[in-house]
Parts: C-alpha cells; structure tokens; sequence
C-alpha cells in the first residue's frame, strides 16, 4: 500500500504529526496498521517497540479498547487477567497512547468502526 497509495501514506503520518501530544513529540514509528470492523481478541503485541497510539472512526457502537496496564508482559495466563484491573478507553474521543506489549481486546460493537494504529516495529 505504501507504494501504491503513497498519499494515504502521507495523510496518516500527517494526521498523527498534527494531533501528537506535545510531551510525546519524540514519539516515532515504522508502521501503521488499518482495520475496518476488526474487534481483536485479547492478545499482546508480538512484533512491536510497545508503545502505539490508535484511534477508531465510524459510526457504531461499543468497541472500547480494554488495555491492562500493568500486564506483567510475559505471563501465559491472559486468560487469568481481571477485567476490573483494566482501563476501557474510547478511542472514537481522540487518539490514546497505549502499550501494545501488554494485553489488550477490543469490545463488540455494532455498526461501522475503522481503526488506525501507529507503532514502530522492535527491529528499528
């Protein structure tokens, strides 16, 4: 897609230079990675530095993302995690900074939802 849709591209890494926080402007990233009615199982980031902002659009409803934070990062036990040590956060309420590497979900929804990722890939 780069290559073939380089404005898309461009918009994207636009968007994020124009809505970054100040304190993250050192912030940087290598991918970007575009869902479109995609509600993610639970699961940690595999690939990824860890820290990514994301940001969903559309028209529906539900679909928070349920980030814990203080995940350990290494337990096999996702499963195990309480949902009262999670954080819900609505991500169609601006962009939200959150550590891939720690486990994550997004809720069921209904309607159209899209979604936006920025992070930078462990090997840069």
């Amino acid at each position: 897609a780069t290559k073939t849709y380089p404005e898309v591209i461009a918009f994207l890494n636009k968007y994020l230079h124009d809505r970054i926080p100040p304190e993250m402007k050192g912030f940087c990233w290598t991918s970007i990675n575009l869902n479109c009615n995609y509600a993610a199982r639970q699961h940690r980031d595999a690939n990824n530095f860890g820290p990514s902002f994301i940001q969903a659009f559309g028209d529906f409803k539900g679909g928070c993302l349920n980030y814990w934070p203080e995940d350990d990062k290494f337990s096999d036990k996702e499963d195990k995690l309480k949902s009262a040590d999670s954080l819900s956060l609505q991500l169609r309420d601006g962009l939200c900074l959150f550590n891939g590497n720690c486990s994550h979900n997004v809720d069921e929804f209904e309607g159209e939802r899209y979604s936006v990722v920025f992070f930078c890939v462990r090997c840069f």
